[in-house]
């Protein structure tokens, strides 16, 4: 059985590269973890409910159960979990527990538990009970844009991985204060460092997930501090986002030379950041 035509269509529009793996028929998501013979961590299920007569997608990992109260808080209104009938009318053609995690209606909301930012791949159905996609989730998440937040409650021994540690490299306290209060509520734990010197001992320190850098620092600038960090073992490999005022070619090209992941130019929207820090993180997994 080959991949459906409608999903083949969306993943291409979208540029999201793909696996298609077929299996035994599978009926739950657990089930497909097992027919894969992966980790359910490492599958993405997709519960369906319904609000007003549309469709809501929480986007799970397979042994992790919802927290229905807290979807309902974020979204501040009521829901419930959506029927068989209901499913079969939204999406047509796709057994119960298969709708891939995509959006496949102008009225359909897409939720996603934060703890899925943390996979390199994710594997989810393909619309069958036979057929599943690996695709790498940066670019899952690029296509979705899904909304982000602490939607499952723990379950057989699942637990939400430690929360990624950012340390902020920006001189203005403003500013600083600014990145880290929007990544802790985005779920990252933040430190932020006005200067140069400072960032690189704090670095050495607590050997951050990722770094967000500013490339104008009183002290050094951000190119040496890249360079200083390239230099120390352990910090070698750490990957970092460029957030500058600066956007000329020379930078640009000065950074992509050392090796950042991104290059965002100021101000952009925090939703970016937060959307380029989970691409780093899952890319960065092993």
């Amino acid at each position: 059985m080959a991949l459906p035509q409608w999903l083949h269509r969306i993943l291409q529009h979208y540029q999201v590269p793909f696996e298609i793996r077929k299996h035994a028929p599978a009926f739950t998501a657990q089930r497909l973890a097992q027919a894969e013979h992966v980790s359910g961590h490492r599958v993405a299920k997709t519960v369906l409910l319904a609000t007003e007569g549309h469709p809501v997608s929480v986007v799970l990992p397979a042994p992790a159960r919802l927290d229905l109260q807290r979807v309902q808080a974020v979204l501040g209104e009521p829901l419930r979990f959506a029927s068989e009938t209901e499913i079969a009318g939204w999406f047509q053609g796709c057994p119960p527990g298969t709708v891939p995690p995509l959006r496949l209606r102008a009225d359909h909301r897409i939720l996603m538990d934060r703890s899925l930012a943390h996979l390199g791949k994710v594997l989810f159905p393909a619309g069958s009970l036979e057929e599943a996609v690996l695709v790498p989730f940066r670019d899952w998440y690029r296509a979705v844009r899904p909304g982000v937040g602490r939607f499952a409650e723990p379950i057989n021994g699942y637990s939400e991985p430690q929360q990624p540690r950012v340390l902020v490299i920006e001189d203005e306290a403003d500013t600083n204060e600014l990145f880290c209060r929007f990544l802790e509520m985005a779920g990252f734990s933040c430190c932020g460092v006005l200067g140069g010197n400072e960032a690189v001992k704090k670095a050495s320190e607590m050997r951050p997930s990722a770094i967000l850098l500013d490339l104008m620092l009183p002290d050094i600038s951000g190119f040496e501090v890249c360079e200083k960090l390239r230099q120390i073992g352990p910090l070698r490999r750490i990957p970092f986002i460029v957030a500058s005022a600066l956007d000329d070619p020379a930078s640009r090209q000065r950074c992509s030379q050392l090796g950042a992941e991104a290059y965002l130019t100021k101000p952009f929207h925090p939703d970016a950041l937060a959307a380029e820090l989970r691409g780093v993180l899952a890319d960065a997994r092993p």
